[in-house]
């Protein structure tokens, strides 16, 4: 199944070919930070499953081992 998606400002686009290799919910403080909330949720595909249709976005490494991207214009992830 193909998914599409963009941040706030449509700045970046991207699509999503096939099934999450896993689906979880993390409480861990970086995550928080970045919703703004006390949980997030993941959905994890394998990197060739991803195409930035749109724009590029800005990637910082986030704790060591996780790399986060975001729209450069409106900073969402």
């Amino acid at each position: 199944m193909a998914r599409a998606g963009q941040c706030s400002c449509g700045a970046v686009r991207f699509e999503l070919e096939g099934e999450p290799a896993s689906i979880s919910l993390c409480h861990c403080s970086d995550c928080r930070r970045a919703a703004g909330a006390p949980v997030m949720a993941w959905a994890e595909y394998p990197e060739n499953a991803l195409t930035i249709t749109r724009g590029t976005p800005k990637t910082r490494n986030s704790s060591g081992s996780a790399m986060r991207s975001f729209c450069p214009d409106c900073g969402n992830d």
